[in-house]
């Protein structure tokens, strides 16, 4: 049987240093629903000589973010639903393995 194919589009990004960069890809049928979602885990933030464990995400610092640091070359995660599927190094590899579930499932 071979492996469905989504239509992938970036989701979630973050300006760091100037420059966009893509926390999310999300994955969808032909439909238009969403089925699976590549995430990039981040860990601490560093700035200088400082190590933060956690991230305000709006002014008042109501809403934070604790940023354990992800294993090592597992920097993305892969799901589909709630369900972890996988974890890679780089998010081509993460949406071949949330590809490769749909298609065992």
């Amino acid at each position: 049987m071979p492996t469905p194919r989504l239509h992938w589009m970036r989701g979630r990004r973050d300006e760091e240093g100037g420059q966009a960069r893509t926390l999310e890809w999300i994955g969808c049928d032909d439909a238009g629903e969403t089925i699976a979602r590549v995430v990039r885990l981040q860990g601490p933030l560093h700035a200088g000589w400082r190590l933060y464990q956690a991230v305000a995400l709006d002014t008042e610092a109501r809403i934070v973010q604790l940023r354990p640091a992800p294993p090592a070359g597992a920097d993305w995660l892969a799901y589909i639903g709630g369900q972890v599927v996988g974890r890679a190094a780089l998010p081509l590899q993460a949406v071949r393995t949330a590809e490769a579930a749909l298609g065992a499932g």
